[in-house]
């Protein structure tokens, strides 16, 4: 009898965020590299998953697909339940690193898959309110998200001054450490 292959999947919702942490927690339990599939640009909410679909399309039974927590299968309770019953089915045991359990498809790692995976959305969703009302409270405050602009009022009217003697958009930025583009948008919305 063959030992189990090992396969990682490993999800980040910005391009930005690191893998390290997924990718080092991975090879420490012996994934290989070229077993490892990595999402990114991934949000939970998503749909669409490519990097889930390719898993599901090449494990077979007997193999384990390893993920760093519970909330790198999906954010929602219904579909992390709904992929484990899917990998079950096929005879594919996932074992989850933080916390360490390992899903079988028995009625105990059902019931513990269900309460982490409802704590992570939970999580998930306090963290989404925190900022909403955060955003909402700033707002109150007169205060919008966003880049403060890179030009004043003051500095605004003396790019405009400034094109209007044909000064070029390259020599206005220089002057003011900005870009030539903030200086075009600054000349055309005046328009």
């Amino acid at each position: 009898m063959s030992s189990p292959r090992l396969h990682g999947l490993v999800r980040v919702s910005t391009d930005r965020q690191a893998l390290h942490r997924q990718l080092d927690a991975l090879h420490a339990q012996g994934v290989l590299d070229e077993h490892i599939i990595i999402e990114r640009g991934v949000h939970g909410d998503d749909l669409r998953r490519d990097g889930l679909d390719e898993l599901l399309r090449i494990v077979r039974a007997g193999d384990v697909v390893i993920v760093a927590e519970i909330s790198r299968l999906g954010r929602r309770t219904s579909e992390v339940l709904a992929l484990l019953r899917t990998l079950g089915d096929v005879g594919v045991t996932v074992r989850c690193l933080n916390p360490g359990m390992v899903f079988d498809g028995s009625a105990i790692s059902t019931l513990l898959v269900t309460l982490l995976a409802a704590v992570a959305e939970m999580e998930l969703e306090t963290l989404r309110e925190r900022t909403r009302q955060g955003i909402e409270a700033a707002r109150q405050r007169g205060r919008v998200g966003g880049r403060p602009p890179s030009l004043t009022d003051l500095q605004r009217r003396e790019v405009l001054r400034m094109s209007g003697e044909g000064r070029l958009a390259a020599e206005i930025a220089e002057i003011f450490a900005c870009s030539e583009r903030t200086i075009r948008r600054a000349v055309s919305g005046h328009r």
